[in-house]
This record gives structure tokens, C-alpha cells and sequence, in this order.
């Protein structure tokens, strides 16, 4: 039998985006419950209500009929009084190129990203590994920059989980690693897809069955704003260009500071070997 072909790819899988605009226009948008512009009058801004928003102004967007996110401002928390965009996740794996031209119909001006998850999705089971990683006894791992030397230590911060039958509980494992400041979660993507119906995810990939993924979660600006300045990558790189090589290695640098084999080696080389 011939051995499966390994593939494996960064994505971003969860994106909000600060936008900043005039005063005059910002308020043009409060009033607003139906707008239509770009080139050709494909961008459609419409209002929506919802009692459990913590934004004055909600809004959907479509361009030529295709979802692109949730728009709102209007916070009641001091720290968010910008405009942000959240942009829906098929959107994510399939017309992401064109959030710049969106924004510009909208008169929106770019300020940062301010929610960031990047993914990295592959057909090799690399939670099974990841599980043999913790019982080799030849490896020291080294989490949060601890080094973890006792293997009685408790690891408060590796959090695991696991579903299955009653003859086998722990037939599913899935655990997430808090790091200081961003957050480290693997598990069977697959699973989740053919629960929610995200075939766009497995389209993206060109798998159809096995696909299991490492995610780093990052839920504010300045987590992103660390993250990417300790990898040399301005801010603007991702927006503007969110497919390529600065995705990777904001991937691998993060993934690294969360959890590592020592002395400095990635995590990635055992899972993938």
C-alpha cells in the first residue's frame, strides 16, 4: 500500500478588523438601514437588530450575494470605539482577497486587526502524535518557557479533552494550551466539518475525509500587535496580503512560544516525522 501523501496549509479561520472613517460619514452609517455601493452597486450594507448586541449599530454585508461578515460599532466599552468588521468564515477560505475593495466601497480606512486565528489543517493525525509527544520520555517539552522536567507536574495551563462510546471514552482527544497570552487548541477538524457543514474548509484544502488542525487564537490588538512585531511582520502585511509566507511564520513563531521541544526545536518536526 503506498504511503498517504502528507499536505498541510496555513489559513486564517477567525477575523475582525478596525476600520476608522470620517465623523460625517460614521454618522451617515448611524442613520443607515439599507446601503448599496461599490463600482457596480454589488456592496449592500443592511441594518439588523438584535437585544443582544453590545453595539448601538449592527449591520449585515453581502457583495453580489455573497456573506461577507458582520459590521458594528457604537460600544458602550470605552476601549472599542472604533468601526469592526467580522468577517464570516467561508468568506475566510474563499473571497478573503477581496475585503480590501469592500472596504474602500464602504469608506472605511484600515486601522489594525483586532481578532486573529491562524490555522494549520493537514490529513496526517497530528493530535495522535502530538499525545505520543507527551509520553516520550526522551523529549523535554517546554511550555509557556517552562520547562517541564518532572513528569509528575502538573501543567495547569494543557487542558484536555476527550469524547467516545462507552467502550472507548477517550476515542476523540482534542486539549488546549493557554499560553501567557495567546491560546494553542488542536484537534479533529474533520469531526467539526461534517458537523457544521463547512465543505468549503475541505474545498480550500483538497481533502475529503481526515483533516485534523493546530489553531493559535489571538483575541485583541495588542496580542496580535506582540506576536507579529516579535516576528519582524508589520500589521498591514497580513491585512493586505493574507495568503503567503508571513502567515507561516507567524504560525511557527507563535506556535513556539507557546509549546516547544527542547532546546529550541518546533513541535512541528515531531509531529510531522
Amino acid at each position: 500500500m503506498k504511503n498517504m501523501k502528507t499536505i498541510f496549509k496555513t489559513n486564517i479561520d477567525k477575523l475582525e478588523v478596525t476600520y476608522t472613517c470620517s465623523l460625517e460619514w460614521r454618522e451617515r452609517l448611524a442613520d443607515t438601514n439599507r446601503l448599496i455601493c461599490g463600482e457596480d452597486n454589488e456592496v449592500v450594507l443592511e441594518r439588523i437588530e438584535t437585544s443582544t448586541s453590545l453595539y448601538k449599530h449592527n449591520f449585515i454585508i453581502f457583495n453580489r450575494d455573497v456573506f461577507v461578515g458582520n459590521l458594528f460599532f457604537g460600544s458602550y466599552n470605552p476601549n472599542r470605539p472604533y468601526i469592526y468588521l467580522a468577517i464570516d468564515n467561508k468568506m475566510l477560505y474563499t473571497h478573503l482577497a477581496g475585503i480590501t475593495y469592500i472596504a474602500q466601497a464602504l469608506n472605511l480606512q484600515y486601522y489594525r486587526l483586532s481578532k486573529l486565528d491562524i490555522c494549520l489543517d493537514t490529513n496526517k493525525n497530528i493530535i495522535n502524535k502530538f499525545y505520543q509527544l507527551l509520553k516520550d520520555e526522551a523529549k523535554t517539552i517546554i511550555v509557556n518557557n517552562k520547562s517541564i522536567k518532572d513528569r509528575r507536574t502538573m501543567i495547569d495551563n494543557l487542558i484536555h479533552f476527550s469524547s467516545g462510546s462507552l467502550k472507548s471514552i477517550h476515542k476523540i482527544k482534542s486539549f488546549i494550551i493557554k499560553g501567557n497570552e495567546i491560546e494553542l487548541a488542536g484537534y479533529d477538524k474533520g469531526l467539526e466539518i461534517n458537523k457544521t457543514r463547512k465543505d468549503y474548509i475541505k474545498d480550500n484544502l483538497r481533502l475529503n475525509k481526515k483533516i485534523y488542525r493546530l489553531e493559535i487564537r489571538m483575541t485583541n490588538y495588542k496580542q496580535i500587535s506582540k506576536a507579529l512585531e516579535m516576528c519582524g511582520i508589520k500589521m498591514d502585511e497580513i491585512y493586505y496580503h493574507p495568503f503567503g509566507e508571513s502567515l507561516n511564520k507567524v504560525f511557527y513563531y507563535t506556535l513556539n512560544r507557546i509549546i516547544r521541544i527542547k532546546p529550541n526545536i518546533s513541535i512541528l518536526d515531531y509531529l510531522f516525522n
